[in-house]
């Protein structure tokens, strides 16, 4: 007999409730990818009817006497501390009522739908007046988790995606970045110029050809593709669950290089989902735990491999099978051409150097959105001026290009965009410890050998699930807590700028 019948009856309930945000992750997919746009609205309806049902499940009465209940029962560590998040997690889904969760979605299904269009119409009013209902849901959720957990709104809502930290840490991360960064890229710029530049490669690259060649990289990076599959949609993303990740990317036939390196990032994230703790499936234990420990995973695959010279040796032979020989394809050009500094206005394809930027120019923005200090209609003109004031680049462009080219605000991941900063510092300092750990990485990697990554990263990150929040996992993973020293390094070493 069970000596903790409470706790086994809460890990049952946490397994019900995974099982449901499974059909809601595979729904969420499938609107992005292959459903026909007259579907949106019912399926918008469908994933709103789920939402509630899950909610309902979350706020069982039962569940209030099986928490009271399970303290008081024996536990070994690893069930005390996933009790421990099963409570936190009640906490942050208490706060928020079942009404403004239907809301949500429902809000979440018009936004996706009209984003979709102005992108095509590039007219921002008419979005705008559809986004408007979906900011104010926002807000109303970040005043009731920070009413629940004593938090201001940004961090109740930052506290979603990376558990204990505040913004009063990573603004002054950010602000530290944003002073040795420009100068940098000034720096890099100018040496650039007095350099040979890189060979351009000649297209057309066909879209069947570049999916097979973003398997072959997955397949050397280590996915398993028993357990995911890669497909196409208007911004790459993961989603799915541990035991069916789904990847999808886009193709530009002109240029295959968003699409190779769009796929490495996605893969990153997906390597971390098929690797979580699998004892512990179902359960918070197993996380993830951490939004900027994903996109560090993500960011060690793509900023930090793809543009290694080893990685270019093993991708220039791919490159030739897929597309035919150009001297473009060797090894030497490709690596400039991947490390090369060009400032521009998408994020998912800005080079190493300027996508900090990006990031912050983001954080700015959607944290004037949630604290009120600006409503949806001034998007565009703050948009413009950080764009041009962070990155020296001419705002003018196609809203596909501007505050309409990120899909996050769109499906309410508010608080999410300073895990792409936080990512990058995460990946720089892990892969400054891998290669101190793996003396002969670079050999490895060279001879098309990717394993030792992997090897590396399983223990000390992927299956630790959620047992150490952020600032924790970095100590124990590098022996030093966050910081942004090893991509300051690394960066200027990289771009010839170190003193």
């Amino acid at each position: 007999m069970s000596t903790s019948p409470a706790y086994d009856a809460l890990v049952a309930h946490h397994r019900r409730i995974h099982d449901l945000e499974h059909l809601q992750a595979i729904a969420t997919w499938d609107r992005l990818t292959h459903m026909p746009p007259a579907g949106a609205t019912a399926r918008a309806a469908a994933q709103a009817a789920l939402a509630v049902l899950i909610k309902q499940l979350q706020a069982e009465p039962i569940l209030t006497r099986q928490f009271e209940a399970a303290g008081h029962e024996p536990l070994q560590p690893d069930a005390a501390l996933n009790l421990a998040r099963m409570r936190q997690a009640r906490r942050i889904e208490a706060a928020i009522p079942e009404a403004l969760a239907e809301k949500r979605e429902l809000a979440v299904g018009a936004a996706m739908q009209a984003w979709g269009q102005a992108r095509q119409d590039n007219a921002w009013t008419p979005f705008a007046a559809t986004w408007a209902p979906l900011v104010t849901v926002v807000r109303e959720s970040a005043a009731r988790l920070g009413d629940a957990l004593g938090l201001q709104p940004m961090d109740a809502l930052l506290e979603r995606w990376e558990p204990g930290l505040r913004m009063a840490r990573v603004t002054p991360l950010f602000a530290r970045v944003q002073c040795w960064l420009p100068p940098l890229v000034e720096q890099a710029l100018a040496a650039q110029s007095r350099a040979p530049q890189p060979l351009e490669p000649v297209g057309p690259f066909p879209a069947a050809a570049q999916q097979r060649l973003c398997e072959q990289v997955m397949g050397m990076l280590g996915f398993d593709f028993d357990a995911g599959r890669l497909d196409a949609t208007q911004h790459p993303f993961t989603g799915g669950v541990p035991e069916d990740v789904r990847l999808a990317t886009r193709f530009d036939e002109t240029n295959f290089v968003p699409a190779l390196i769009g796929t490495m990032h996605e893969t990153g994230h997906a390597r971390y989902q098929q690797n979580l703790p699998r004892a512990w499936l179902g359960q918070p234990l197993a996380g993830p735990h951490s939004a900027a420990l994903h996109e560090g995973q993500a960011l060690i695959f793509e900023r930090q491999l793809a543009p290694e010279p080893a990685f270019c040796q093993v991708l220039a032979p791919l490159l030739r099978q897929a597309f035919g020989h150009q001297a473009a394809f060797e090894p030497d050009n490709l690596t400039r051409l991947l490390r090369r500094v060009r400032p521009g206005r998408i994020r998912v394809a800005a080079d190493e150097l300027t996508y900090p930027l990006h990031v912050i120019l983001r954080v700015e923005i959607e944290q004037a959105l949630v604290d009120g200090e600006i409503e949806v209609d001034d998007v565009p003109a703050w948009w413009n001026d950080r764009m041009h004031r962070l990155l020296g680049v001419d705002p003018q462009a196609p809203f596909s290009q501007g505050p309409l080219q990120d899909p996050h605000w769109v499906q309410g991941m508010f608080g999410y965009f300073p895990a792409y900063l936080l990512g990058a510092m995460v990946a720089a300092q892990c892969f400054t410890a891998l290669r101190r750990d793996v003396t002969d990485l670079q050999a490895q990697v060279a001879a098309g050998n990717c394993q030792a990554i992997g090897d590396w990263l399983a223990p000390r990150i992927w299956q630790q699930g959620a047992r150490h929040d952020l600032d924790a996992m970095m100590q124990r993973t590098t022996d030093e807590p966050l910081s942004d020293k090893a991509l300051r390094e690394q960066l200027e070493q990289r771009h010839g700028c170190s003193n």
